[in-house]
């Protein structure tokens, strides 16, 4: 009785730990967000963020940090880059945040005013690269479910490599290239999952089959709307995997993709190898 009772207490154990470990995914928009709890200076909120693979670190949102934590950035003591440049910014680190169970002391967070640029479309926060490289996070885009893993991986279906920051001189911290052919043209492709559409410049070389009405914006500008070319089911190969995806077309430098790719699959980021592990 005794043994089977330290059994039933192991077990029980183990699954509560499992659950602890996992974090519900909320897909809108194309955007994927996730719980996160922010703590600093003795206050603890706990917000939906944006996780953007095309942040190098994470963001709070100025009228939240002021408003739910606290938090007052009364001077500009740093600068953050975007797609074009940079603007001034505050930078600090927050006592901690967690994520999925795993507590991140001293995390390293610029305060930003997402409201004014995006308004209602505004994350409160944003999970970047900074924490992101971290953990091997699993997407299971099935369940919507968010978790690291600790162990070996499960059973591998396919592996996308990608390059940053070590391969590329123009590439900001912590970004990810994959390297493919996007209607057969040789490309590398930014995987920015905080963005709503894929997008390929106007010159690539790609007719648009017709016209939209897409909202563009950033952290240094307030988002706008105008209609744009969209070109339909366009072929991306890279590393022997084909998608067939739809792309914005617009003036900017480089190719980039959001996780709509992935919808339906269950993948694991491997910042240390550098790869996108789909799993079976």
């Amino acid at each position: 009785m005794k043994y089977r009772s330290l059994l039933i207490f192991s077990l029980l154990m183990s699954l509560a730990l499992c659950l602890h470990a996992q974090n519900a995914l909320t897909i809108k928009d194309y955007f994927m967000y996730t719980n996160v709890t922010v703590s600093h200076n003795g206050t603890t909120q706990n917000v939906q963020a944006l996780i953007d693979t095309g942040a190098s670190v994470c963001v709070i949102d100025s009228t939240f940090a002021a408003d739910s934590c606290h938090i007052i950035s009364t001077e500009s003591n740093a600068a953050i880059g975007y797609a074009s440049g940079k603007i001034k910014s505050f930078v600090l680190n927050l006592d901690s945040i967690s994520v999925g169970g795993l507590v991140y002391p001293e995390t390293r967070c610029y305060v930003i005013d997402l409201a004014g640029k995006f308004q209602e479309h505004a994350p409160k926060f944003i999970l970047g690269g900074s924490i992101l490289k971290e953990e091997l996070w699993c997407f299971d885009l099935k369940k919507n479910i968010l978790t690291h893993i600790k162990k070996t991986l499960p059973k591998i279906q396919s592996a996308i490599k990608w390059k940053n920051h070590e391969n590329y001189k123009d590439a900001a911290l912590n970004f990810i290239y994959l390297n493919g052919k996007i209607s057969g043209k040789k490309t590398r492709i930014l995987l920015d999952t905080g963005s709503k559409h894929n997008y390929l410049p106007m010159n690539f070389g790609v007719t648009a089959t017709k016209q939209i009405e897409s909202m563009r914006g950033d952290i240094a500008h307030k988002i706008t709307i105008k209609k744009v070319g969209l070109a339909e089911k366009v072929s991306m190969e890279i590393d022997q995997n084909i998608f067939l995806l739809d792309f914005v077309l617009d003036g900017n430098v480089e190719p980039r993709v959001n996780a709509s790719f992935l919808w339906g699959k269950t993948f694991v980021l491997d910042y240390k190898k550098k790869s996108i592990f789909i799993l079976k």
